[in-house]
């Protein structure tokens, strides 16, 4: 269900339904695991302590890739495998899976040689079976200057192009999500899950808090399933499982960081460590860092929600060292950072040396309370995981006695919400923001189109450089589950990352927008405005660092 009352209605279903399944964590990974398990036929309910993907599911860099880099480590199989969900992204989400050529250039005395590269990118489109979007080739020096006029020229020896797919990540969690509700899940976000329950016959009892009202109350499941994602070790409270790495990104304007629509991989020249330099309509985006959680001074313990995960000045200084390596003429400064994201990564410790060798295959396991858990893995293999991570749920639910009739998986084939036909029909858009809706609404994008129809006034621009609409603000109140002025501004319109006033201009309107939706009283609308406030600038803290 959408429109103002959809969380109310959530609510109401945790309190007096009881589930098959119990999902805490609405990142990828629990947003994959609700649709897989609710098109199955599961009653499933899944709750989000914050914002549905507000954590690590909405700040990664943003690909569908099968991981280039993870072939020197020997990761053929998550590569094989990424690869294959790249491929049934294209076919069931294509507005959300956009191809994009990547150029990936070498240098004399740097690794990777191009003979080697040439060797790795023929691996990599061998494991996709040579399906698209793959076309790769091998580019001259002169070729690459042409595309990438700002490359470091000394030493360049020529390039290998090929093609991965960019996506709207926190966008995707959000389909995942809308197809799960529509398949009869209850998801709901701002509802704590306490780690403890209790058992009430062949049902666990889980207590729960609600983080809007403040009101406590108890869910009826037969599994809890632990998607907390870099939380997980804190969650389950057992035996440390992870290490968590910080990524950060930085975000600056197209002009002073030209990639001519290409992707650009580089080599830092501290430590070698590949950064990505993406197009962002009128944005570039370079990242990301990993450095072990919590770093210097940080609390020696697993992290939780409510940490300072934040980019830092030295983050900071080390992309844009990275970047004026790559693009001497750029010569970028602090001052043309945008904005900044970060987020952890919620890799399995498996005792190796580096965060780089540190591998992004998953882990699925039990506990002695009857608990499962699922970490690790990477956005791009969220759907396959979630695929295992339900076939183990069922099996664990058969022997605890539950002989309901199931479907196989269906979300192999099954499109996502926004897939199929996008049309702006008759409606005089200027191209960036025909192009913006078509590729972030695909087939839904006729509901944005119609709030226009009803209200002329819903088709201005929110900010002059980007293709953000009013209607867009309206949309993701009353139809994409958004409930706080931070879920609308930095994972629905995401002014937060790509404006230059961080969306700060719009947020009262959003707040008024919210509280008539919601009913809020004028305190509350307070509330979620500084809220926002405060994210904002903790996402400008590296300046004082």
């Amino acid at each position: 269900m959408t429109g103002g009352g959809w969380r109310e209605v959530a609510r109401r279903r945790l309190e007096c339904e009881e589930f098959d399944l119990l999902v805490v964590g609405g990142g990828a990974t629990g947003a994959a695991i609700a649709r897989d398990a609710a098109t199955r036929g599961l009653h499933v309910a899944l709750c989000e302590r914050g914002d549905f993907a507000s954590q690590t599911s909405s700040q990664s860099s943003k690909l569908i890739h099968g991981g280039l880099r993870y072939l020197q480590n020997g990761d053929f199989h998550l590569v094989f495998e990424s690869l294959a969900e790249r491929r049934r992204l294209l076919e069931t989400a294509p507005h959300l899976c956009r191809p994009r050529e990547f150029l990936y250039p070498c240098y004399a005395g740097r690794f990777p040689s191009p003979t080697l590269l040439a060797l790795g990118v023929g691996l990599y489109d061998a494991l996709a079976l040579w399906r698209p979007p793959v076309r790769s080739r091998r580019l001259t020096s002169r070729e690459v200057f042409r595309l990438a006029p700002w490359l470091r020229g000394a030493g360049l020896l020529g390039a290998q192009q090929y093609v991965d797919c960019q996506t709207d990540d926190a966008r995707l969690v959000l389909e995942n999500l809308l197809d799960a509700v529509a398949a009869g899940a209850a998801a709901i976000s701002q509802i704590e899950i306490q780690p403890d329950q209790r058992h009430s016959g062949s049902l666990r009892v889980a207590q729960a808090v609600d983080r809007d009202s403040g009101d406590r109350f108890e869910i009826r499941t037969r599994l809890l399933v632990n998607a907390t994602g870099p939380f997980c070790d804190s969650f389950s409270g057992g035996p440390p499982k992870l290490r968590p790495t910080l990524g950060v990104h930085l975000v600056m304007d197209g002009d002073r960081i030209p990639t001519l629509g290409r992707a650009v991989v580089v080599h830092s020249p501290r430590d070698g460590r590949l950064v990505f330099v993406l197009p962002a309509g009128r944005r570039t985006i370079i990242g990301t860092t990993e450095t072990d959680w919590p770093g210097p001074g940080g609390p020696a313990r697993p992290p939780r929600p409510e940490d300072e995960i934040r980019a830092h000045r030295r983050d900071v200084d080390y992309l844009l060292e990275t970047v004026n390596h790559a693009f001497p003429p750029a010569n970028a400064q602090p001052s043309d950072v945008i904005s900044t994201f970060a987020g952890l990564r919620p890799l399995i410790d498996r005792g190796l040396a580096t965060q780089a060798t540190t591998s992004r295959e998953h882990a699925i396991w039990s506990d002695e309370r009857g608990w499962l858990h699922v970490a690790g893995g990477k956005l791009t293999t969220m759907r396959s995981m979630a695929e295992e991570v339900v076939d183990r749920a069922i099996e664990m639910l058969r022997g605890r006695g539950f002989e309901g009739a199931l479907q196989p998986c269906q979300t192999r084939l099954r499109p996502l919400p926004g897939a199929g036909k996008a049309s702006i029909g008759s409606l005089a858009l200027a191209p960036d923001i025909a192009a913006h809706l078509t590729e972030t609404y695909g087939a839904r994008v006729d509901q944005v189109l119609s709030l226009i129809a009803s209200d002329t006034s819903l088709g201005r621009r929110l900010d002059p450089e980007l293709p953000y609409l009013a209607a867009e603000l309206v949309f993701a109140i009353r139809c994409d589950l958004a409930c706080e002025v931070e879920d609308v501004l930095r994972r629905r319109v995401p002014l937060a990352l790509f404006s230059r006033t961080h969306g700060l201009d719009v947020a009262e309107e959003t707040a008024k927008l919210l509280a008539r939706e919601r009913g809020w009283s004028v305190e509350r609308r307070a509330q979620s405005l500084l809220q926002y406030r405060t994210a904002v600038s903790a996402s400008c803290m590296w300046q004082a660092d």
